[in-house]
């Protein structure tokens, strides 16, 4: 039999021990302020038996009542709805440590989110002079051997109308595993002030939420001779990421010798769950020695999904041709082809003083780095002003725009230096198993 007084005892062992959170006292305060009396309860059997098991109840999960009692509060309106969810069940650790620098701006980190893809942190700033746009914050953890620099973040004025205080939710890279205390580091500049301070806390390893998926791909595609690698997908409660590379070393250098470079400098992926398009939380491309690398983000994942997959629509393409093209009436208009890419100059005419020269492409394709040059001098780019779309018999869609340089002159050359292109996809479906 269970022997009840002995728990009992135990259990009011555990309660002594335990410290009411600083807000309890408030809270109960104002709950008894707006209460009316009630009848007095009368004791029997019944009311004693369901007390004994509530206050056992209570007592092996009370741990449990403070996890999912936590929010972070005043933050929904930086918060995306997967995020705001995650509040709701209590994710995330409190940290609610302040300090004030000499001016008085007050820094205060509330709490952070971990998980495997990322780091977020919620702070606000508080400027009792309501001078916040002077101010020029900069933020970062550092740890045991390395630094975690903001990835991106976004911020909202707590009032409008005051302008003094500022909420900000910003993303860093997951701290390494070996990581115990961190330092949330942060610098103030303003007109002849500048002042550093630091948040020492200890990084709180059973509240980080690790992964759901997590394993390697391995898909390519290859577009216009560029290789694309999918190499690997990293879901979390935060996020969905899947990293990919393009082209290898050996490319790049030959391409840098050769002059003939070709990047690629925007990829449309989209990431479909059982069918349904999962929203995207945007992309990133870096280039170094070891290659083209990208990230594509999403939101997080429904639960139990089933099938997954990844579909590639384009890749918007950068060339750096820097061709030169003679232009004269006689010879409009003229088509350049480059590339299997063409480039059609309608026009070329005095306006004002002013040389305008209309040029029509397909609708994705930009021209960058333009010049026109004269007999006797080189004429000075003024802008590029929009025409119109044309939708040919083919399905085509074309782009007319005008260049404008000042002045005018004669043997014109116009130089193009870089052009980019949207290279269209067709059917391009990945599957992903998951494991």
């Amino acid at each position: 039999m269970i022997n009840i007084e002995k728990m009992l005892q135990e259990k009011k062992k555990d309660y002594d021990n335990i410290e009411a959170p600083e807000e309890m006292e408030e809270r109960l305060r104002g709950a008894l302020r707006d209460q009316k009396p009630k009848v007095r309860l009368r004791w029997n059997s019944r009311v004693l038996a369901a007390v004994l098991i509530m206050f056992i109840f209570v007592g092996y999960h009370f741990d449990t009542f403070a996890y999912y009692s936590k929010r972070i509060v005043g933050y929904d309106g930086v918060m995306s709805d997967s995020l705001k969810d995650l509040n709701q069940l209590g994710s995330g650790q409190e940290i609610n440590k302040s300090y004030t620098f000499k001016n008085g701006v007050e820094m205060k980190l509330d709490a952070i989110i971990v998980d495997d893809n990322q780091m977020i942190a919620f702070y606000r700033i508080k400027d009792p002079n309501k001078i916040m746009g002077q101010h020029s914050p900069s933020v970062e953890f550092k740890g045991f051997l390395r630094s975690y620099r903001m990835r991106s973040g976004m911020g909202e004025y707590v009032e409008d109308d005051y302008q003094d205080e500022m909420i900000y939710m910003a993303n860093f890279e997951t701290p390494g595993i070996w990581e115990r205390r961190l330092d949330f580091s942060f610098s103030l500049r303003g007109d002849s002030f500048y002042e550093e301070g630091t948040i020492p806390f200890t990084l709180n390893r059973n509240k980080a939420m690790g992964h759901s998926i997590k394993q390697k791909l391995n898909h390519k595609v290859v577009v216009e001779n560029i290789e694309v690698y999918f190499n690997r997908i990293v879901a979390t409660p935060t996020q969905t990421l899947i990293e990919g590379s393009m082209g290898n070393r050996v490319e790049l250098l030959r391409q840098e010798m050769e002059g003939s470079q070709k990047r690629i400098s925007n990829i449309d992926v989209r990431l479909l769950a059982d069918g349904k398009e999962i929203a995207s939380q945007g992309w990133g491309i870096s280039t170094s020695m070891k290659g083209i690398t990208f990230d594509a983000i999403f939101e997080p994942l429904p639960l139990d999904v089933e099938k997954l997959e990844i579909q590639l629509l384009g890749l918007s393409i950068m060339q750096r041709p820097n061709l030169i093209i003679d232009i004269t009436n006689n010879t409009l208009p003229q088509s350049i082809k480059f590339d299997n890419q063409e480039i059609k100059i309608e026009n070329v005419e005095v306006i004002n003083g002013n040389t305008h020269i209309t040029v029509e492409t397909e609708e994705s394709m930009l021209l960058l780095d333009v010049a026109l040059s004269g007999k006797d001098e080189k004429l000075r780019f003024r802008e590029t002003s929009p025409l119109d779309y044309d939708k040919k018999l083919d399905g085509t869609i074309t782009y007319s725009r005008v260049i404008i340089f000042e002045g005018e002159g004669e043997d014109l050359q116009l130089t193009i230096g870089t052009i980019v292109y949207t290279a269209e996809l067709e059917d391009v479906i990945l599957p992903i198993d998951i494991k």
